[in-house]
């Protein structure tokens, strides 16, 4: 699986937000 800069960006900024959150409700 290829990933350009640009889905990489997306994804870490997804997963990033996603952890925070999860934190967040803890």
């Amino acid at each position: 699986m290829f990933l350009t800069p640009h889905e990489q960006d997306r994804l870490l900024i997804h997963v990033a937000a996603d952890v925070a959150q999860r934190r967040r409700d803890r």
